[in-house]
């Protein structure tokens, strides 16, 4: 089921699917019982509800991990009510990957945790390079062609710095996934009108670490709040200036002035105005970029994810045993 669907009337047309659900749920138990499991991690919103009725058939403490903010940018009215209100009974714990994720979980839940996804070592070092060297500044936005990501602001911010007679050419990193290509071809036509289509590359699905080794700056301009910020993280830890929206986990992870920037959602001529910002002050730039590289592998490492997560393992066997 896809998110869109999720609905009373697409609930309703999956009834029919909960025979192979209890199997699928019966068969995790048998693994976890074989293996004398204390604890089911549960780390998606569908692997939420088989793990529930894995952990309610063996009686296993059960945690969920939300990586999707729960309000309706995001799901249905149906499914945000459900989960919140599963949230509440089933699990023992409910991790969430930023503040702003857990915030919309809402209130009643018994125990929580805030676990960001860290980054692997490997990961970071395929992304940096000590020195950029591209002769035009190379501006990049990486993700999912989707509306909500704002691929539409990243191109209309970038016609207005083209129009100040200032020198850059545009990187857009990603593919459509969810029936989204008209989007996509929307987007084509958007580059087209504004008379920037010369400057704008089209890369799509690409090796990330490669393109940010390309970039000199990496811009995030979601248009809703952002549950984690993922790609923030990743341009920060590659040696970047990251321009970010203030919303959400983007929010959280940089600290505006000193690791990064923040403009508002949706809002082209602030995205200009940080991007202008940076290219005439190079010093600026690096100092961001330092600064952020810095914060990103104290505080977001896959090692750091981990430890996190043992000792909330560790705590909560102790406290059902």
């Amino acid at each position: 089921m896809r998110k869109g669907s999720l609905h009373l009337a697409g609930l309703l047309r999956q009834i029919g699917s909960l025979r192979a659900l209890w199997r699928y749920a019966q068969q995790i138990g048998r693994f976890a019982r074989e293996r004398d499991v204390d604890l089911i991690h549960a780390n998606s919103l569908k692997s939420d509800v088989y793990g529930a009725l894995a952990a309610r058939s063996t009686g296993i403490r059960l945690i969920w991990h939300v990586h999707d903010r729960i309000d309706g940018h995001y799901l249905p009215r149906t499914a945000t009510w459900l989960i919140r209100f599963l949230a509440r009974q089933l699990p023992a714990c409910v991790i969430a990957n930023s503040s702003s994720t857990l915030e919309t979980v809402r209130s009643g839940v018994r125990r929580t945790a805030i676990i960001a996804s860290g980054l692997t070592r490997d990961h970071i070092e395929r992304s940096w390079v000590p020195e950029r060297s591209n002769a035009v500044p190379q501006i990049g936005i990486i993700g999912r062609i989707a509306p909500w990501k704002g691929q539409d602001v990243f191109l209309e911010a970038a016609a207005l710095l083209l129009r100040r007679g200032i020198s850059a050419h545009f990187r857009i990193t990603g593919s459509p996934l969810f029936g989204e290509e008209a989007f996509e071809r929307q987007l084509f036509t958007l580059a087209q009108d504004l008379g920037i289509r010369k400057h704008v590359e089209f890369l799509g699905f690409r090796d990330v670490p490669t393109v940010l080794r390309s970039l000199d700056i990496l811009v995030h301009a979601s248009t809703i709040p952002e549950p984690f910020g993922q790609v923030v993280i990743e341009g920060m830890a590659a040696g970047l200036p990251v321009i970010a929206t203030d919303g959400g986990g983007p929010r959280e992870i940089i600290d505006n002035g000193r690791t990064g920037l923040l403009v508002p959602m949706g809002d082209p001529q602030a995205l200009a105005e940080a991007l202008t910002q940076l290219l005439e002050d190079p010093e600026q730039a690096r100092t961001l970029a330092a600064a952020g590289r810095r914060h990103v592998l104290e505080h977001f490492t896959v090692e750091r994810s981990a430890r996190q997560s043992e000792a909330l393992y560790e705590e909560l066997v102790r406290a059902y045993t």
